[in-house]
């Protein structure tokens, strides 16, 4: 599955990987159908090459052959198997911290850890990366990273892969797209909003518990101008293209206030997330309305109390528009 993400957030994330011979062109044909799933982060979306539709064949053969992802040097931090066509330095301590992501999410959110591995394609430039994801993805929008869970061809688990290329925001994009991953290694299904909220609240690092400056500082400024919660429209979306930066931001804010706001609220959530692993448990807005009605006036409350660290500095907004 992959989720897409955005940034102004006001575009989204990205992912996935070439085979050959007959898997490559099923992959290259389920790629042109995928549907979006998610994630800012992602940036998600499901692949079924199972569900491959028999007239595609001709067109799936007129395409140019996928370049293979980066596969020259690589190295594990479980559950992430790290590979790339440069060399990376794997004492850095941005891998120091992603070794600890894996126990942070599941930890936080009660969920007993998954067993799968999750591949991780770091491309050494945005042109590379951009040029393999056009190729093995050319129906997906453009995006600074994607999550990919994909359905085996001979079933057993779902195939989760992350990709992106090496840059500024390597922290950001590898954390947002990691706790998708990590997400959908124990629950196969997690709605749109929900995935982009919670891999929104843990891209950053622990010191920040969960608080995104930018976001609290931009949904301040536009609220009741241009922006008013509304958690029934967020449930309704299926399709990332439908996650703009106002839907980031916001889904982000359910989430932090369902975490911090007061036991019974996190609560909710969690039981929630246990319940995903089972099915389809309805939307979550209902059972938020059970414990706080006014579900509008707690978000606006949740909004203003929030604190900045004294040392916040909310990204620029010319950087914000840049797309994961």
């Amino acid at each position: 599955m992959t989720r897409t993400r955005q940034e102004d957030k006001s575009e989204p994330r990205t992912q996935r990987s070439g085979v050959s011979g007959l898997c490559g062109r099923l992959l290259r044909c389920a790629a042109c159908a995928a549907l979006a799933f998610l994630a800012f982060g992602c940036n998600s979306f499901s692949l079924h090459l199972l569900s491959r539709d028999k007239n595609d064949k001709g067109v799936a053969e007129l395409r140019p052959v996928t370049p293979a992802p980066p596969s020259r040097y690589s190295f594990r931090i479980p559950p992430f198997v790290f590979l790339s066509d440069f060399e990376i330095d794997r004492d850095k301590p941005l891998f120091e911290e992603l070794a600890k992501l894996r126990d942070q999410v599941y930890t936080e959110l009660r969920l007993t850890p998954g067993r799968s591995a999750v591949q991780v394609y770091l491309f050494e430039t945005k042109e590379r990366y951009d040029e393999y994801m056009h190729a093995a993805y050319p129906n997906l929008p453009a995006r600074r990273a994607f999550f990919i869970q994909q359905q085996r061809a001979l079933g057993g688990t779902d195939e989760l892969m992350v990709y992106t290329s090496w840059g500024d925001r390597i922290q950001q994009d590898l954390r947002h797209e990691l706790t998708h991953a990590l997400l959908h290694s124990v629950i196969r299904d997690v709605p749109l909003w929900l995935d982009e909220g919670l891999a929104e609240y843990f891209e950053l690092p622990p010191s920040e518990h969960g608080i995104n400056a930018s976001h609290v500082e931009t949904l301040r400024r536009d609220y009741g101008i241009t922006f008013q919660p509304d958690l029934e429209r967020l449930e309704r979306m299926k399709d990332v293209n439908e996650m703009k930066g106002p839907e980031y931001r916001e889904a982000w804010l359910w989430v932090h206030w369902m975490m911090k706001a007061n036991p019974e609220t996190k609560t909710v959530l969690l039981t929630y997330l246990q319940d995903l692993r089972k099915g389809n448990p309805g939307p979550l807005g209902t059972r938020l309305a059970a414990v706080c009605p006014k579900l509008k006036d707690e978000f606006k409350k949740h909004l203003d109390q929030l604190e900045l660290p004294i040392n916040a500095r909310s990204t620029p907004s010319s950087v914000l528009s840049i797309p994961r």
